[in-house]
């Protein structure tokens, strides 16, 4: 039996699919990861090749395909499912299962001719780009287009509720809800940072509170919302530890420089040790305008901080304003620096926040995710046998 897992970046397969992989080959697949291993990731060039060596090693195949960031490119789109379908007349793949909302598109049109061969597609969408709220065009483009794919897909995975209920209703394709890409909890529980060095590494004082933010520094992600209301809540015993790379890092750093907060706003890059900092964090902030279901939110929630975040699809499946933190338009400047000092000025509350945000996040564990993961790639096995 033979498995694709696609993606277009090589950390969407690392961050999102590890588990299955192994799940694929536990149950006998030979496995084929492709992806983009060269550019387009948030993981630098060497760390994403040093993935598809680990790969290799693991004994999965690989296939490097250069997915265009763009839906404008159209070029790039037909070399994409060229690529793809070349690789999956030679290898008659069992199971194709994509994700991300160009790669997913393309990855269903190359499998189409296929599915009359018994390939099976599965498509895990990580939060569609049409949601409540979202411009016009997306719904024009974006709605119509999963509504056409839906019809050469087997299996339609969805993360947060809002996705779900839309896809179910509207979608003729087998919609299914799944509790994100799971977290390791008890890797999380298990983790104890070296309190002091970390704060040395960064020049933190002993006596400053931190602020952690960890994403992708972009305009989804909304990071200049993020320290405008840092700097409007004008906090001298407060750092933001900003987490991340992309492509808006030098106009956030001169803003940062502009506004003469260098000292107190530090640029981390990306980091490997992400758990490590979330304990020696004091609250997580996310400002983000549109996800999915986060991975960093749940991760900063195994590890019982108190969460300020934005007010949309995907955040609001996690956290319950004034239960978990508080949650605000994702433009609201104003109220995302009260928010800083309604948690930092209110240790009791903000711990009471930080057990709720425990306790509710081990529904999210990956052995959870992994067992329904286990149960449709059987149930496509079968459909082939």
């Amino acid at each position: 039996m033979k498995a694709m897992i696609f993606a277009s970046v090589a950390s969407m397969v690392d961050l999102f699919n590890r588990d299955n992989i192994d799940i694929l080959m536990d149950l006998g697949y030979e496995v084929t990861v492709a992806c983009n291993f060269n550019e387009g990731s948030v993981y630098s060039k060497e760390t994403a090749k040093q993935f598809e060596k680990e790969l290799r090693i693991m004994g999965c195949d690989t296939v490097n395909v250069p997915v265009p960031r763009h839906a404008s490119d159209i070029y790039g789109m037909v070399h994409t499912i060229d690529i793809l379908r070349k690789d999956m007349k030679k290898k008659h793949y069992d199971i194709v299962h994509c994700q991300s909302p160009i790669g997913g598109v393309l990855a269903r049109v190359a499998a189409y001719p296929f599915r009359k061969e018994g390939t099976k597609v599965i498509y895990f969408a990580h939060g569609f780009h049409f949601y409540t709220g979202a411009p016009e065009i997306n719904w024009l483009v974006y709605y119509n287009i999963e509504k056409l794919c839906a019809h050469f897909t087997d299996v339609l995975l969805t993360l947060n509720r809002e996705d779900y209920v839309r896809a179910k209703k509207h979608f003729d394709t087998d919609v299914r809800y799944i509790p994100g890409a799971g977290i390791d909890m008890w890797g999380i529980i298990d983790c104890v940072p070296d309190i002091k060095k970390k704060r040395e590494e960064f020049n933190i004082p002993a006596n400053k509170r931190i602020i952690i933010s960890v994403c992708e520094l972009s305009y989804r992600k909304n990071c200049e919302t993020m320290i405008r209301a840092f700097i409007k809540a004008d906090r001298d015993d407060t750092v933001l530890l900003m987490c991340g790379i992309g492509a808006q890092m030098d106009m956030l750093k001169e803003l940062v420089d502009r506004e003469g907060v260098a000292d107190k706003v530090i640029f981390a890059g990306f980091r490997e040790d992400i758990i490590e900092l979330f304990k020696i964090a004091d609250m997580f902030m996310f400002t983000s305008r549109q996800e999915g279901l986060p991975v960093a939110l749940m991760q900063a929630m195994a590890c019982k901080l108190p969460v300020l975040c934005s007010k949309i699809r995907g955040n609001v499946d996690l956290i319950k304003d004034s239960e978990g933190g508080y949650m605000y338009n994702c433009e609201d400047v104003d109220g995302f620096a009260e928010g800083i000092s309604r948690i930092l000025d209110d240790k009791e509350t903000a711990a009471r926040m930080g057990e709720c945000n425990f306790s509710k996040i081990s529904g999210y564990d990956r052995n959870v995710v992994n067992k329904i993961m286990k149960k449709i790639y059987v149930s496509m096995g079968e459909g082939n046998e």
